[in-house]
């Protein structure tokens, strides 16, 4: 086996039938097929730990010998309180060696300090500028807002880094989960100010954004600093986005002189709101009788936000409504239709699967100004802009 051509070799290290254990086993046959098998193990990059003991330096040591072949990295980031090493200094070499990433996905369960994590994202956009997916997830604490200038090193490092004709990736596909599990259920606007000044740079590009929340974002219009001088308010911005994928909570629980009551979410103050008018494909996921109930109110000025908007997609969970609208004067559709001038095509799909279109009607706009509705071809391959909203769930 060690004169085997290395075409062969990489044809076995190949096959999809061949599982881990396999290529495990086949490692000790051969030195040469053991750099290819290894290279094969460290292709996805599942890295769960940076740290400082000598376990973490093996790790780290291990995935820098093979860091060419790795394009898929999933890093779970963790602080070691026995430790005084920074994360960002230990994981800086590791995520130099990974020349080649094309994907990355970022945890953090906010055991890093704020100022660390942002410093990471630095890292992450400016030593990798071929990367084209980036998902972040991070439990956002009351802690982390209590300090909103932790962005030195953060800045600094991008500074640097353009200042000496440094560019920053060109994302295709960014996703953010954020949670907050204490009171006030509420994200912050520095948090986000701190997220969008570090990372627009990579995700200004982005043809698809994603964008999740168990909270929602506090409305702050106005933020200032420890000095008491106003901090500008940011909002994601995007140069080519086709894709927008929203989950947010659908209502919150907010004070009120009586107590505590129920509050519709209104995303219409949020990062994202801005630079929407690109947008020409759209998927609404909630339950009917919200839709149509925010169709002359909430939906209405959101839906104006898209100027382009031509296909909506609805997928209801719950509620019964007739999905026929011809010859209804009263039908929702026939409202969208009149509230959205552009709107061409009404889809409703499967409440489990959204790209399984159950019923599609076409929207005929006649020369006297009348709207109607024809049967349309169901395309369940279709792109789509999704919004959804936890009425849903």
């Amino acid at each position: 086996m060690n004169f085997l051509p290395g075409e062969i070799l990489s044809e076995i290290v190949n096959q999809e039938t061949l599982t881990n254990q396999d290529l495990t086993r086949l490692a000790c046959v051969s030195h040469r097929l053991s750099e290819a098998v290894a290279a094969r193990l460290y292709r996805s990059g599942e890295l769960s730990y940076v740290g400082a003991t000598d376990a973490d330096r093996r790790k780290v040591e291990a995935f820098g010998k093979n860091g060419r072949h790795v394009r898929i990295l999933s890093l779970n980031l963790h602080s070691n309180k026995a430790h005084n090493a920074s994360v960002p200094t230990t994981i800086f070499p590791l995520l130099a060696t990974f020349v080649n990433l094309h994907s990355v996905t970022l945890i953090d369960t906010a055991s890093l300090s704020w100022s660390d994590f942002l410093h990471i994202l630095a890292i992450i956009i400016t030593s990798h500028q071929y990367l084209k997916i980036l998902e972040i997830q991070r439990t956002i604490t009351n802690l982390d807002a209590a300090h909103p200038s932790d962005t030195t090193d953060a800045i600094t490092l991008l500074a640097t880094h353009f200042y000496t004709g440094g560019k920053a990736c060109k994302l295709d596909k960014f996703v953010l989960r954020l949670a907050k599990k204490e009171p006030p259920y509420l994200l912050p606007r520095t948090v986000l100010n701190n997220l969008i000044a570090i990372l627009t740079h990579g995700t200004k590009s982005a043809r698809s954004f994603t964008y999740t929340s168990d909270s929602s974002e506090s409305p702050e219009a106005v933020m200032r600093d420890a000095e008491g001088m106003e901090i500008e308010v940011l909002q994601w911005n995007w140069d080519n986005l086709e894709e927008l994928t929203l989950k947010l909570p659908a209502k919150w629980i907010g004070p009120h002189p009586g107590g505590f009551k129920p509050v519709v979410t209104n995303w219409k103050g949020y990062t994202f709101q801005k630079d929407l008018q690109n947008l020409k494909k759209l998927v609404v996921k909630a339950r009917i009788e919200d839709l149509v109930a925010s169709c002359s109110s909430r939906l209405k000025g959101d839906l104006g936000s898209m100027p382009k908007l031509q296909v909506l997609r609805i997928s209801h969970a719950g509620g019964i409504l007739d999905w026929d609208p011809r010859g209804k004067p009263s039908h929702p559709f026939l409202e969208l239709a009149e509230r959205i001038p552009t709107l061409e095509k009404i889809e409703q799909t499967d409440s489990y699967y959204l790209t399984h279109v159950i019923q599609s009607w076409d929207v005929v706009r006649t020369e006297d100004g009348e709207i109607k509705f024809k049967e349309g071809e169901q395309s369940p391959e279709l792109d789509i802009v999704t919004f959804r909203d936890t009425h849903a769930y």
